[in-house]
């Protein structure tokens, strides 16, 4: 049985024109001053906490190449119109980026972890998984769709959207040019996916018939309660009334700050996210919310997903 890779494995150099093909297409805004990050200007139990954060993102993002490779495969199959394969394209793209970005901000933060002395398993890396199930093996376009429907709905309309104020919360906090710089280039690319998602599920919703809408709503219930899980820790709505978000900006803090929140600002994101952005763009596209809300309750977190309030942000 072979041990896991490691993210400097994920992150080795291959060929010259292999990597020329990948930087081209995935640097393509100013790259992050890597080097010029001071190890020994932060504590190491901060920079380790750091790391941890940074590299559960960089799983998260690879975790999310699989996921929209799926859809696009998927929507490829069920013949969707090209401007939204195109789109997928660049997602795709995206995300390579950010898995890149992340993980070597990561080790970047916390060099020691390379060392003989650190754990072997410090940057390992899993292979992803889906939190949803494969889609359907044949070419039927109305199962396709539906298929297609629920995924681009877990992932972007929810996951996208949500990630958009945290990045943002990430880059307000961080004292350090480096997390900054990180963050607000993943922040871009976001706001494009999140914008993807709507767009997308708004085209594909009129194709679905009664039973795939039906099993969207329903998917929306799962995923509601996957991400509350999963972004909330222990944190709930009910623990959080009367509070007021604290997102104190980098240059006010008090202590150093590496792009890392804690889990009541993740929850206090999430719900303040929910209610003003995404139950109305769901109520857009004919979708029940508040009932997706009530039935949430009954589900299990979705297997295969990173803690979002330790990854994507």
């Amino acid at each position: 049985m072979t041990s896991e890779p490691t993210s400097t494995e994920l992150l080795a150099e291959t060929t010259r024109s292999l990597g020329a093909m990948h930087r081209n297409q995935v640097h393509r805004d100013p790259w992050p001053a890597l080097e010029a990050f001071d190890p020994a200007a932060y504590p190491e139990a901060l920079r380790r906490h750091a790391a941890w954060h940074w590299m559960a993102r960089a799983r998260a993002e690879h975790g999310s190449v699989l996921q929209f490779s799926a859809v696009t495969h998927a929507l490829t199959r069920a013949r969707a119109p090209v401007e939204i394969l195109g789109a997928l394209a660049r997602l795709i793209t995206d995300e390579v980026r950010h898995v890149e970005l992340c993980a070597r901000t990561a080790e970047a933060f916390y060099p020691e972890a390379k060392s003989d002395e650190a754990p072997a398993d410090f940057f390992a890396w899993r292979a992803p998984k889906a939190p949803w199930r494969d889609a359907p093996k044949d070419d039927d376009r109305a199962s396709l769709f539906a298929w297609a429907s629920r995924a681009i709905l877990t992932a972007c309309c929810l996951g996208e959207t949500l990630s958009k104020p945290m990045l943002e919360a990430v880059a307000t906090v961080a004292t350090d040019p480096l997390p900054r710089a990180a963050a607000e280039q993943i922040l871009r690319d976001e706001q494009f996916h999140a914008r993807f998602g709507w767009e997308s599920l708004a085209v594909i919703a009129p194709r679905l018939d009664d039973g795939g809408r039906a099993a969207l709503q329903e998917q929306l219930a799962k995923s509601l309660a996957g991400f509350e899980r999963t972004t909330c820790g222990k944190v709930r709505i009910e623990d959080l009334a009367g509070s007021e978000m604290a997102i104190v900006p980098g240059e006010e803090a008090d202590e150093p700050n590496l792009g890392t929140l804690s889990e009541r600002q993740f929850a206090m994101i999430f719900y303040a996210t929910l209610e003003h952005e995404i139950f109305p763009a769901l109520k857009e596209l004919g979708l029940d919310p508040e009932a997706a809300w009530a039935r949430r309750a009954g589900y299990p977190a979705p297997k295969g997903r990173e803690p979002a309030a330790e990854s994507r942000g």
